[in-house]
């Protein structure tokens, strides 16, 4: 009975209390009251129930929108709802669920939510239904659910268990999370702090990279040894950067492994790894390795050392057993670099367990290498410029040595000429002896200037077609008179038969001439040198050997250098100032050619071999000669001849030339004294030397060029001067001097000047 049908039996018992009053007016008053009282009750409880009736429909309309609210709730919740009984049979389903589960919602009820769930889960969602018979609710799982005909996602299960009265676990409340974000939100935490933490790391090993270079560098300043220095490097990266390190150095343009420098965290290491390199050096040509790094000057990175590339490189077991002792388990070569020149390698190893070289690692290797190789460049500098500095003094001690030599036979044969009487033969062999001494100084000093043009690069070649044969013979016959007095046999083998080459005559005979003078000095009297020329390819070699004292394995890299000797101490047996074989490179080079030594070592004697490229006939470049061919004695009759010059003796002896070929000469000591004479007398041919006091030869030439400005004939004038550079040269010709000549003075040579200066002036 509801609250309305027992409201309507109150109303109908209520009327029939009325009539009973009614019915009963007549009555005792007692009885009347006491039915009055109870109608009274009645009504009220009516009233009351009429209040309760109408709560009870309030909250039953509240009941209803409650249930309506749960399922729109339930319905259209951002998760999914999911009823399940304890089997996990789906019961009932919200719509985001279906949504999830891309099922519609009649075809899910009934539905093992099991076919849901990815297969690697199942297991653990069996045991996860048989803990919830025990649990009223089960924490939040993760799981990834296989939708239909989509791909797998990440959601979160929290379950709800459902009990009757007695306790029972009679149903399952699913609450279905899709948590795609969450993940992948929480997976960008993660790698945000693992990029955080990376980058503290970096931070950290940057920073003790940028100490270690730092201190690197320090070490590497701290000295100028070229050992040191080379010590420095291999101990600097032991044993932060590897377990042991090795630098390998080229030397005198010589790729060795066989010197390296080497440390190591372990003396036992250290004397394995030297071991190795000393019975079992690595080949120039190998391809792997520091050989391989020097060659390409790239840096080669081994993360692992497998024990194919152990066996690869070992040369036999023993070889092997050595190499596996030293537990290699990583390695780094890196080139020693400066400015794109290779000054070696340096190889970092690593031995120590989970310790792998990375690109880090080689970049920091490559950044030391660097710094090092700068280091080892300035150590090689250092000892360069001592070795400089001493060869200079050597050198100054041996040109005051050879310049003074010469000069002390010179000056004691005339002061005993000028002091003494001598017979014929005696005076010959001292006018013989001072012509050789004095020869002798000329030819030290134009060796010292030819230096100086090679180093400035002024050195010009007068190309024309060229017989070496002829050049050989005439370098020889120039070595004769020295080789005779050693009585050393000089033997020559030329075929007549090679092409000409293209060169400058002089120079070439400069080249032979050196090279046999060479060994003349260093062949004892009584040897043999042997002078062959012959065809080779395209090219003609000149080879030049001797039977003398031969060359050190260690002198041999360096004998083509300027001032350098192999002997330069006092007690050295030969003279010389260490110029010749110099400028016999160079001068050889000028013509496209080259040279080279070869010795069996000392006292074997030394062969020198020359290869000059021939040339085609039409290649051949004709030179007009311009010489006059004169008769000494009368090539400058009938001229007047100024000569100026503020050394008495050498005003004297020039005069004596001109004047012994039939000139008439005048001399005057100083540029007015000059001006004077050219006014007064008008010489045809001015011979004037540059360095005077008060006013030089260049003061003197542009006075006379601008007192003729008016003139069309100009006085031919020769520069005669102990100045005797190119940059000299070029000066006297700008200042308005036609010739430059340089002391000393050679008489024919000045007599053609002069003459051939006169002629052309005639012609013009």
């Amino acid at each position: 009975m509801n609250v309305d049908d027992f409201s309507q039996q109150i109303e109908t018992l209520s009327s029939r209390v009325k009539g009973l009053l009614h019915s009963t007016a007549n009555e005792p008053d007692s009885q009347l009251e006491l039915t009055a009282e109870a109608f009274e009750e009645l009504k009220i409880t009516l009233e009351e129930l009429k209040i309760a009736s109408e709560e009870l429909q309030a909250t039953r309309m509240v009941v209803e929108k409650e249930r309506q609210r749960y399922r729109e709730l339930f319905d259209f919740a951002p998760d999914g709802y999911i009823v399940t009984d304890t089997n996990g049979i789906i019961l009932e389903a919200n719509r985001a669920a279906t949504t999830h589960l891309n099922v519609l919602q009649r075809f899910l009820i009934g539905k093992p939510l099991l076919t849901f769930i990815a297969r690697a889960d199942h297991q653990h969602f069996f045991n996860y239904l048989t803990q919830l018979q025990h649990l009223d609710r089960g924490g939040e799982w993760e799981v990834c659910l296989q939708p239909r005909e989509k791909i797998c996602f990440d959601v979160a299960l929290t379950v709800v268990t459902v009990r009757n009265e007695e306790g029972k676990a009679v149903a399952l409340r699913w609450l279905m999370r899709d948590i795609t974000k969450r993940k992948r939100l929480e997976s960008e935490r993660e790698q945000l702090f693992a990029n955080e933490q990376a980058a503290r790391i970096a931070a950290q090993e940057a920073q003790r990279r940028s100490n270690f270079l730092a201190e690197a560098s320090r070490v590497l300043a701290s000295s100028l040894d070229y050992r040191t220095t080379l010590t420095s490097v291999a101990q600097l990266a032991v044993p932060t950067l590897a377990d042991w390190c090795i630098v390998d150095v080229v030397e005198n343009n010589l790729t060795v492994f066989n010197n390296p420098v080497i440390a190591a965290s372990e003396p036992q290491k250290e004397a394995i790894v030297r071991e190795l390199r000393q019975r079992y050096p690595i080949p120039v040509d190998a391809d792997y390795g520091p050989a391989k790094v020097l060659r390409s000057g790239k840096s080669e990175l081994a993360t692992t050392i497998l024990e194919s590339s152990l066996q690869k490189s070992a040369s036999n077991q023993e070889h092997l057993f050595m190499l596996h002792q030293l537990q290699l388990k990583s390695q780094m070569t890196v080139p020693l670099l400066v400015r794109e020149r290779k000054l070696g390698t340096i190889v970092f190893a690593s031995a120590q367990p989970g310790r792998y070289y990375t690109i880090v690692d080689l970049a920091m290797a490559e950044e030391l290498a660097q710094r090092a190789a700068s280091a080892i460049e300035n150590a090689q500098l250092y000892r360069q410029a001592q070795e400089a500095n001493r060869i200079k003094d050597e050198f100054l001690a041996i040109v005051s040595h050879e310049l003074r030599t010469p000069l002390n036979s010179m000056l004691g044969w005339v002061q005993i000429i000028r002091n003494r009487k001598l017979d014929e033969a005696t005076t010959f062999k001292a006018l013989a002896t001072i012509e050789r001494n004095a020869q002798l100084q000329r030819k030290l000093i134009e060796d010292i200037l030819d230096v100086s043009r090679i180093i400035q690069g002024k050195i010009r070649l007068n190309l024309r077609k060229v017989d070496l044969v002829l050049v050989i013979n005439a370098a020889i016959e120039a070595t004769y008179p020295t080789s005779e007095i050693k009585d050393i046999q000089i033997e020559s083998n030329l075929d007549s038969s090679v092409d000409k080459v293209m060169g400058d005559v002089e120079r070439l005979q400069q080249v032979v001439w050196n090279l046999l003078s060479n060994a003349v000095k260093f062949t004892p009297s009584g040897g043999r040198i042997e002078v062959h020329l012959k065809q080779v390819n395209s090219n003609a070699q000149i080879t030049v050997s001797d039977t003398g004292k031969g060359i050190s394995a260690d002198f041999l890299p360096f004998i083509f250098e300027r001032f350098r000797q192999a002997d330069s101490t006092t007690t050295r047996a030969e003279g010389g100032l260490g110029l010749g074989l110099s400028i016999v490179r160079y001068i050889v080079e000028m013509h496209s050619g080259t040279v080279h030594a070869a010795s069996e070592g000392e006292g074997r004697g030394a062969t020198f071999t020359v290869l000059l490229p021939n040339i085609e006939l039409q290649q051949e470049q004709q030179i007009k000669e311009s010489e006059v061919k004169t008769n000494n004695l009368s090539a400058l009759r009938g001229l007047q001849i100024l000569v100026v010059d503020d050394s008495p003796d050498t005003r004297e002896l020039v005069t004596f030339i001109l004047q012994q070929s039939g000139a008439e000469v005048i001399s005057v000591s100083s540029v007015a004294e000059a001006l004077e004479a050219l006014v007064r007398l008008k010489p045809d041919v001015l011979v004037s030397d540059i360095g005077m006091p008060d006013e030089d030869g260049y003061a003197l030439i542009r006075k006379v060029r601008i007192s003729e400005a008016a003139r069309e004939k100009k006085i031919p004038a020769v520069a005669l001067t102990a100045f005797a550079r190119d940059e000299e040269s070029k000066l006297a010709l700008e200042a308005g001097f036609h010739v430059h000549l340089s002391k000393p003075i050679e008489p024919d040579k000045l007599v053609t000047v002069v003459a051939n200066l006169v002629k052309d002036s005639q012609q013009v």
